[in-house]
């Protein structure tokens, strides 16, 4: 089975995958800032529509990148967020550069999966044998419940049917 990495180096030998990639990537991440933002500036998606004057429909498909904004909407997206719109052109020979570096460095620091998690009082666990509830106990609590039980009290009664 391939790696990820591997199998995004392969699928961007093909040009078009890569711009399609990088367009849709751009929208998830306006899409990321724009919840990310409103929820550290503690609005609801109503309450930011409101300030946009649009509908909180509109919020929520941006938010879950389905819709591709206009430039006049992430604007007045922004400003009722107290925000700026910071716009970068890159080239893509730059884009393609820095995720060959990335891609190295995962690939030298591929180690053991468990290395860095942390056992939380490991010193205390001991190979004692557990004092467990005993089956016996339980079942003498079963037959006690505050619930009404699911069984029907009196024979089913009939009911006529009507032609």
């Amino acid at each position: 089975m391939k790696s990820l990495n591997a199998l995004l180096a392969e699928k961007f030998k093909d040009q078009d995958f890569e711009k399609k990639y990088h367009r849709t990537s751009a929208l998830f991440r306006l899409a990321d800032e724009v919840l990310l933002l409103r929820k550290k500036r503690g609005l609801t998606q109503k309450e930011l529509a409101t300030k946009v004057e649009t509908t909180q429909a509109v919020v929520s498909r941006l938010e879950n990148a389905t819709v591709k904004p206009s430039m006049e909407t992430i604007l007045k997206i922004a400003e009722a967020l107290n925000a700026v719109v910071d716009i970068r052109l890159v080239p893509i020979e730059e884009v393609r550069k820095t995720s060959e570096d990335v891609s190295e460095s995962n690939a030298q620091k591929q180690t053991d999966p468990l290395e860095g998690i942390v056992y939380f009082h490991a010193d205390e666990i001991k190979d004692e044998p557990q004092n467990w509830i005993k089956p016996e106990t339980l079942s003498s609590l079963l037959s006690i419940s505050g619930k009404p039980t699911l069984m029907p009290l009196s024979k089913p009664k009939k009911v006529r049917k009507f032609a």
